[in-house]
């Protein structure tokens, strides 16, 4: 099956530049080596579990705005998770700029990282006077909480997976879930709340759901891409988990079936020191096609889309239906 991917929705710049907008003014015009450190942290990206809390919102009261600090909080977490990736990974790239650890050291990074987190509760207390009960405030430091500490948990299993030998699709499976899955579903669950889903527990539910099997599909496509992405497009050379030891899924569903020899030249990739020349790439990706693995990947990211598209048939949606189901298209199955 040729691997077509889709565009950005039309719509979704509007949405980033509001998240965009409000991300910029938290922290200043500062110009210290930490101060751009932490906007560099910030700069570019996806976007997507800010763009989802505010679709979630919308979906409840049609006005995404009420969202919009809730989305920053999650922007923020994301951003202070990746610059500590980059330090456990020693990646030296990101989104095609080098790392904040590799530009600025270790301890600007470990503080950025810091700084990041550190206004991620003055953003989700904005909402401490919309309810005088407290019950949003609540759930929704529960979910953001619950989730961090998933997706912190998520990163130490994939470093586990990466340090044995072997390894198999259902700790892929876990892993993916709590590393990516669980802050991805969170917004969405946090934007249904705000936009007035706090007692409507079947919405709730259900943008979990949703955004949990988005993120696990983003994950899939994102290890995919690594195999088959083009370097300029990603920003980083292919490849790069592979190097740092970890096994995606392609890796996985090959090592599952390959001969004795391929899997001990595969074995030998991972974690290897250095960049990999173009024939031993070239031998890998003959390998990963004998066996069907690349399309099986593309083939579990777009299971994951159509598992997040069956939860919106379960509840009733006033608004961005449309927009909730293009986004489990794009994130699932993009080039970049």
């Amino acid at each position: 099956m040729q691997d077509i991917s889709h565009s950005p929705p039309s719509w979704l710049g509007q949405y980033v530049r509001r998240i965009d907008s409000r991300i910029s003014g938290i922290f200043g015009q500062g110009e210290t080596s930490l101060d751009r450190a932490v906007k560099e942290a910030l700069g570019g990206g996806k976007r997507v579990r800010a763009v989802l809390a505010l679709l979630w919102c919308e979906a409840l009261c049609g006005d995404f705005e009420v969202a919009l600090p809730l989305s920053a909080a999650y922007e923020l977490a994301h951003a202070a998770a990746l610059v500590q990736d980059d330090i456990v990974d020693n990646s030296d790239f990101r989104r095609g700029e080098r790392s904040i650890v590799n530009k600025y050291g270790l301890r600007s990074a470990m503080l950025a990282s810091n700084l990041l987190l550190a206004q991620v509760p003055r953003e989700i207390a904005e909402y401490g006077t919309s309810d005088p009960s407290g019950e949003t405030l609540k759930k929704l430091f529960e979910l953001l909480g619950e989730s961090y500490g998933a997706s912190v948990l998520g990163e130490f299993l994939d470093l586990e997976m990466a340090g044995k030998e072997g390894g198999d699709e259902k700790e892929y499976e876990s892993m993916i879930r709590l590393k990516t899955g669980a802050l991805v579903g969170a917004s969405s669950a946090s934007g249904a709340i705000v936009g007035g889903g706090l007692r409507r527990d079947a919405i709730v539910k259900a943008a979990y759901e949703f955004g949990e099997y988005i993120g696990m599909g983003y994950q899939v496509r994102d290890d995919l891409l690594d195999i088959i992405g083009d370097e300029k497009t990603l920003g980083k050379p292919v490849f790069s988990d592979i190097r740092g030891g970890k096994k995606n899924i392609v890796m996985i569903h090959t090592l599952e079936r390959c001969t004795p020899d391929d899997k001990s030249f595969l074995n030998a990739m991972l974690g290897s020191e250095g960049p990999f020349d173009r024939a031993r790439v070239a031998a890998a990706k003959d390998l990963f096609a004998r066996y069907d693995s690349v399309e099986y990947a593309r083939k579990v990211a777009l299971d994951y889309a159509e598992k997040a598209r069956k939860t919106l048939d379960s509840v009733e949606l006033d608004h961005t239906r449309d927009k909730l189901l293009e986004m489990a298209d794009y994130l699932t199955d993009r080039d970049y």
